[in-house]
């Protein structure tokens, strides 16, 4: 850990601790703020910490390098193998109908014009472990609380002598979003209106409140709609009776493809493509989880630059398809399925296509008997296999079940969000467990870049 950072953490923590009386108070604060201003996850504040998380300049930037090569990486590889439709089915477990829905016309460039890379951070370094390349949640949350934050009286006293900067992915979304509607779709309004498109009973409904108001805010008309009360009309998107230039699209594409005969707008829209859909359906390609598969193989990766290939052995674990195949590990040629069950410890098992730590396997939480049964309920599933994370626990001053203040080891999630090429902004989610996902229980906090130590 930098010393910079050792040092604020620690002097965050002291100020804590020379009154918890008033931590208790700051603490009960904070969730009442959440609450008040709907940063909730359904009705679950998200903060669970009245310390922030926090990166030093150095940090950040070598994170912002990190994701630059890695997504050129992608980039590079999709143009040379994702036309291959064998490809697309037998090394990224892409269906049918996906890639029938990714080789629609679409006047949008980018493959993902707002992706989110997730991480974990290491002893010394982070390693990604997946990347949300369809629709990454989370921005107007951390945002909010960022503003929360810097009313509590400990932070402000905290910055005295420590400066932060902050940097909003809100803010950053509504730059692609306007970006991408102007530079590739060819939009011509101005402030053109978005409509933000999901289920309205999703737990995440309050994010798209806070999106709605801030765009309003900023000038730009915004409603939120279910995809099934959409209208087409000469081409263009109607949501709540607004003509839409902009459908934000949060509902994922396994949600449309299993209601599509209720929301027959939504894809006649797409279809026409008047209205400009972020983003659009060709995000699946690198919304895949097996794309790590093709960041880990010799097979693909020969076409990367040094400097690309150098990112990808430092900061991506070993990925495989979970099937019967013969591959290599670390130069080591193997029978997977042999290779896996023998070796659980180093290993996590996950679905290629799923959120929210549903349907993981941690090989070294497991049993030998879980172990095994996993493998054979994940074998030709669409699973991938992924080497496991060597996660640091970083120490958080936190209350306990029984009232007292201790400080708890606790796993931190770095997750920057992409705009385009340029990185806007993090997620960072903890948790006591070895999942930090909001919908496993993880908590969700801000951070705060620290700019320098006087």
């Amino acid at each position: 850990m930098p010393d910079q950072l050792q040092r604020a953490i620690e002097d965050y923590h002291a100020l804590m601790a020379r009154d918890l009386d008033a931590a208790d108070a700051q603490a009960a604060a904070l969730r009442q703020m959440q609450i008040d201003r709907k940063v909730t996850f359904g009705e679950r504040p998200l903060a669970d910490s009245l310390r922030p998380t926090f990166l030093t300049e150095a940090t950040y930037n070598a994170v912002q390098d990190t994701v630059y090569l890695i997504r050129q990486a992608v980039l590079i590889i999709a143009a040379a193998f994702f036309d291959d439709v064998r490809v697309l089915k037998e090394e990224l477990g892409m269906e049918d109908w996906e890639i029938e829905l990714a080789a629609m016309p679409t006047n949008v460039i980018r493959l993902s014009a707002m992706a989110r890379m997730d991480s974990f951070m290491t002893k010394d370094s982070f390693k990604f472990v997946e990347i949300n390349g369809e629709s990454p949640a989370g921005m107007a949350y951390i945002h909010e609380l960022g503003r929360i934050y810097r009313e509590l009286p400990l932070f402000r006293e905290f910055e005295q002598n420590h400066p932060v900067r902050f940097v909003s992915p809100m803010a950053h979304t509504r730059a692609a979003l306007l970006r991408t509607y102007h530079e590739e779709f060819d939009g011509r309004e101005e402030r053109p209106a978005i409509a933000i498109v999901d289920h309205l009973d999703t737990p995440t409904i309050h994010e798209f409140h806070l999106f709605r108001d801030y765009f309003e805010r900023m000038g730009i008309p915004c409603e939120v709609a279910d995809p099934r009360a959409l209208e087409c009309r000469d081409g263009w998107i109607y949501a709540n009776g607004r003509k839409i230039d902009i459908l934000y699209r949060r509902l994922l594409l396994n949600e449309f493809y299993a209601m599509k005969d209720d929301c027959p707008a939504f894809l006649e829209g797409y279809l026409a493509q008047k209205t400009c859909y972020l983003n659009s359906f060709r995000s699946k390609l690198v919304h895949k989880k097996a794309v790590f598969c093709f960041l880990t193989d010799e097979r693909y990766t020969h076409l990367l630059s040094r400097e690309q290939q150098e990112a990808i052995r430092k900061h991506i674990p070993w990925t495989r398809m979970l099937r019967e195949q013969k591959t290599t590990f670390r130069g080591l040629k193997i029978d997977l399925l042999d290779f896996v069950r023998a070796n659980r410890k180093y290993f996590v098992i996950k679905p290629n296509d799923e959120y929210g730590g549903k349907g993981v396997t941690l090989g070294f939480a497991a049993s030998q008997e879980e172990w095994d049964a996993a493998i054979a309920r994940s074998f030709d599933a669409d699973f991938v296999v992924q080497e496991v994370v060597d996660i640091h626990r970083e120490p958080f001053l936190t209350k306990t079940d029984d009232g007292s203040w201790d400080l708890v080891p606790t796993i931190i999630d770095l997750d920057p969000y992409l705009n385009g090429p340029l990185m806007g902004g993090c997620l960072t989610r903890t948790s006591a467990s070895n999942l930090a996902n909001v919908t496993a229980g993880g908590g969700t906090l801000p951070m705060f870049i620290l700019r320098h130590t006087i």
